[in-house]
């Protein structure tokens, strides 16, 4: 019988030290609740790590200390968002220095800085490293398995003849052609036959794409996102008359289609969130409310006014995490039927799915919300709060879903306990 290696240190790799959409801040809170449970932590960011957050929980910051890819010198930032040298020479640098055999890896987002070079050193510890999959980047070249151009799903097999052949980038055939090549580096560096501890993916329905890819199902490990209710309580959808959307104002997030469809129903349509077509869209739809990017605790304050949030995304969303945090608040859904939350949201008499694209279908949905006796909005807002979190996870069974992979990674090594005050040295490394 093998011994035993407990869990002494988790490694978070990740492109950025401060949240710049739902990924990174998942990333944070990871990091928030391992030390909370007394596991020892190091970052190793891609940009400056200037989160001072890291200090005050006594983590490890390695960094990098470079822009994203828009953020800097064209031809440099080609170069290194396929094979960035620096991100895998400091990497490789750190596993020389400081690995032991309970640590553990743990890679999240990459596409924007670190780039696929750092799975090289990561060969090293591989059985050891766990590859958080919080969207399609490690299967698809646009990470999406969407045809942007004809907005319409693709069911090609990653870089086989017809996936290279097809312009499917939302901005030019040349970008296609450089995401292939960075996918191409992806699937090298990665190697065929190299023993990963596991693919995490944030919902099942995922498993099929990466199958697809050419992974194998039995390296993949779905662990659904975490989710808090907007509210403590159930918001009573049935008195109210506003729709909400929250989200990024860009054509995939599809909150041109809201909007359109609102103005279509007679219906008001508040939007939180900002992004490039926020200008536009506002100067369209004047009669609309438009709040901007808002904290989250901000958003529980203006949500009470709402019969019902609409997820009309123009891509197959792998996970919805503000469809789960307004359902447990009593919210009822409008979806697009692509989601994968869709079918559950039905079943469970949380909402409703339609073709969001369909500009008809969706303001019939939605005007059929608005017109729905106060009896029945009462039911499925019920229903919404009594099952909104069967979508999701909870913070706390996130985590220890993901330090019992650790563990499983190790040879089933739960971490010792120790306090939490003397684990973990604080300091910051710039290469």
């Amino acid at each position: 019988m093998s011994a035993v290696t407990p869990i002494s240190r988790v490694v978070l790799l990740n492109d950025f030290s401060i949240a710049r959409g739902g990924a990174t801040t998942l990333v944070l809170l990871l990091l928030r609740l391992l030390r909370a449970r007394g596991i020892s932590v190091t970052m190793i960011a891609g940009d400056d790590g200037d989160n001072p957050a890291f200090a005050e929980l006594g983590v490890d910051v390695v960094t990098l200390g470079q822009k994203a890819l828009l953020g800097g010198n064209p031809l440099a930032s080609a170069v290194n968002g396929i094979n960035n040298r620096s991100a895998s020479a400091l990497l490789s640098d750190w596993i020389d220095r400081n690995d032991t055999p309970g640590t553990v890896y743990h890679t999240h987002v990459w596409s924007q800085i670190l780039s696929p070079s750092i799975f090289v050193p990561l060969r090293r510890v591989a059985g050891r490293t766990a590859i958080h999959a919080h969207d399609f980047f490690h299967a698809c070249p646009n990470g999406a398995f969407m045809n942007y151009r004809r907005e319409e799903r693709c069911m090609r097999a990653p870089l086989s003849g017809g996936c290279i052949a097809t312009h499917c980038d939302r901005r030019s055939y040349a970008q296609k052609l450089w995401r292939t090549a960075r996918q191409a580096r992806l699937f090298s560096a990665m190697g065929r036959d190299v023993p990963w501890g596991r693919i995490v993916l944030i919902h099942e329905k995922m498993i099929e794409g990466f199958t697809r890819a050419g992974y194998r199902a039995r390296d993949l490990r779905a662990v659904r996102n975490p989710a808090m209710p907007f509210v403590a309580g159930r918001i009573a959808a049935e008195r109210n008359e506003s729709f909400f959307f929250i989200g990024r104002l860009e054509q995939e997030k599809g909150a041109q289609d809201a909007l359109a469809a609102a103005r279509l129903a007679g219906v008001p349509l508040e939007i939180i969130g900002d992004g490039p077509m926020r200008a536009e869209l506002e100067a369209r739809y004047p009669e609309m409310r438009f709040h901007g990017w808002r904290e989250q605790a901000e958003i529980g304050g203006l949500i009470g006014k709402a019969r019902a949030l609409v997820i009309p995304s123009r891509l197959p969303e792998p996970f919805g995490l503000v469809a789960a945090e307004a359902a447990a608040s009593g919210i009822p859904l409008i979806l697009t039927d692509m989601a994968f939350l869709a079918d559950e949201v039905v079943e469970r008499g949380m909402g409703v799915a339609c073709n969001t694209q369909d500009n008809a279908a969706f303001a019939a949905a939605l005007r059929a919300m608005a017109g729905m006796a106060p009896e029945a909005m009462r039911g499925m807002s019920e229903r919404a709060r009594a099952n909104g979190m069967t979508l999701a996870n909870t913070q706390d069974a996130w985590a220890e879903a993901l330090i019992d992979l650790y563990a499983e990674l190790l040879g089933a090594g739960r971490p010792q306990s120790q306090p939490s005050s003397a684990l973990a040295r604080t300091g910051r490394e710039r290469a």
